[in-house]
């Protein structure tokens, strides 16, 4: 009997994970999309047959996550979905604070800058500031680019010691990604350190050719990072002369954000 009770919970509980990821991958559906989709497209999408996807829906929005509009034929994201983080939220308030810096640094550099947050050992884009005929790469805001050859992800293996970067990365050698991937751990040491004594860091070509970023970290009170300023522009324009000049501005205004912005003692605690 205690076997069979067992075996039911099991089976509750894997119906019940299932149930939720497809409810995700539905929610996903809605939010990625530009524009309001009908049930035929969502399920579509979301590859589960149009009763499944009709009964999620219903849940999703008895939850307050999904609006029906256009008359009820048309699926929309909720304000809870679309914007969950309330206003006051230090992620929100240091997004507001550090924008004006974020659009000045664009406009000296002549590229696109993005403002990255650090969650543990995640990137999370909160902001991007652009100029007329610069690049716009980042599609998503989770970033999920390689740690070892992007700008966001040297920055944030910088912050941590040795032996966490081994157990992110593995004991390599690392997936090349592109040909100018760094995949020795000891070069790759040794680039961190040259980027640490500069102030920033730069991964050229190495994870979509012809794209270069420089990175450099928001140091926090406790000694860590918030997050960083990442510059992105096309190898073709990244001089050394102009790297150095990028980089050197990325520092500079990385530095006067522990100074200006109030929230990064709150938002930086874990770090």
């Amino acid at each position: 009997m205690a076997k069979q009770s067992a075996k039911i919970e099991e089976n509750e509980k894997g119906q019940l994970s299932g149930a939720l990821a497809r409810g995700l991958a539905v929610l996903d559906v809605v939010l990625d999309s530009p524009q309001y989709l009908t049930l035929a497209e969502i399920a579509q999408r979301a590859r589960l047959d149009l009763s499944t996807t009709m009964r999620l829906l219903r849940t999703l929005e008895e939850s307050r996550y999904v609006l029906r509009i256009d008359n009820g034929k048309r699926y929309a994201g909720s304000p809870r979905a679309t914007m969950p983080l309330p206003v006051l939220h230090p992620i929100k308030q240091f997004r507001r604070e550090v924008f004006p810096t974020l659009t000045e640094l664009s406009i000296a550099v002549k590229a696109t800058v993005v403002l990255v947050a650090f969650l543990e050992a995640e990137r999370i884009v909160i902001e991007i500031a652009q100029v007329a005929g610069s690049l716009a790469p980042y599609y998503r805001t989770w970033l999920n680019g390689p740690l070892h050859g992007s700008g966001s992800g040297k920055a944030l293996l910088a912050t941590f010691p040795e032996e966490r970067r081994e157990a992110l990365l593995g004991p390599g050698p690392y997936r090349a990604v592109t040909q100018y991937s760094i995949t020795d751990p000891a070069r790759l040491r040794e680039d961190l350190e040259k980027g640490t004594r500069q102030g920033y860091y730069v991964a050229r070509d190495e994870h979509i050719v012809g794209l270069t970023a420089i990175s450099a970290n928001i140091p926090t009170w406790r000694g860590g990072a918030v997050g960083c300023f990442v510059m992105t522009a096309h190898s073709r324009d990244c001089t050394d002369k102009h790297t150095a000049f990028a980089g050197e501005q990325l520092h500079r205004a990385a530095e006067l954000i522990r100074h200006q912005a109030h929230s990064i003692s709150a938002f930086s605690l874990s770090r």
